[in-house]
């Protein structure tokens, strides 16, 4: 081959394009994992941090034999696997809401449901004593007649696991 003819061929040429475009992909991601490295360290410290912080046997009540979540609302445990506490008080909050605010409406309504176990697992309970909870903690006085209590329907279901 002369040396004319080696100069105008272009075999292999397309092999150095491709380590040249690799190595700036390379060098572009490490860039890019020292950017992100930082902003991940933090995040992973911070979530460390409160996990370390959380008092985990607050969160669980060993007593009863299995563990079921403080309700917030007292001692009492929550009765369904599905339930939150939150969870209950975003519910018993909306019910408040689609009754235009009326306390006494939304306690004769989560009160019904309690009684008739709309809810399985006991959530109706979870829901009614999340209700009772929040007008407490507003100062909202309820006529509740000779109606049942949260602690007296916890107990009730506990017991016979039907109210």
């Amino acid at each position: 081959m002369t040396m004319q003819s080696f100069l105008q061929s272009e075999d292999g040429a397309i092999t150095v394009d491709w380590v040249v475009l690799t190595a700036g992909l390379v060098g572009l991601g490490l860039a890019t994992a020292a950017v992100v490295s930082d902003g991940t360290e933090d995040l992973s410290g911070d979530t460390s941090a409160t996990l370390a912080s959380v008092d985990s046997g607050s969160l669980y009540d060993w007593t009863s034999g299995s563990a079921m979540i403080n309700s917030g609302w007292g001692n009492l445990g929550i009765f369904s696997p599905r339930q939150s506490a939150s969870g209950a008080e975003s519910y018993v909050a909306s019910v408040l809401a689609s009754n235009g605010g009326d306390y006494q409406a939304a306690y004769n309504q989560l009160y019904q449901q309690a009684l008739a176990m709309t809810y399985a697992d006991g959530e109706s309970i979870d829901d009614f004593g999340a209700f009772e909870a929040m007008a407490a903690a507003n100062g909202v006085t309820i006529d509740t007649g000779d109606n049942m209590t949260y602690a007296e329907m916890h107990a009730i279901y506990t017991a016979n696991g039907s109210l």
